[in-house]
């Protein structure tokens, strides 16, 4: 079942709620680096134009 735009968005401020109130100090990096991740999915999942565009700014590895 898919959800609904609305659900998606609650979904997503939840997420940077949650983020919020525990505050960035305090967290290892990789698991910032995970939390905030698993936020641009969401976004993502809104707005897949989002994707789409993302793709343009990340970094090629050497």
């Amino acid at each position: 079942m898919c959800s609904t735009h609305g659900e998606r968005m609650a979904r997503l401020t939840q997420a940077i709620d949650d983020l919020a109130a525990e505050g960035l100090t305090g967290l290892p990096p990789e698991t910032l680096v995970e939390r905030v991740a698993g936020i641009w999915s969401l976004v993502e999942g809104i707005d897949p134009e989002i994707a789409r565009r993302r793709t343009r700014y990340t970094t090629p590895e050497t």
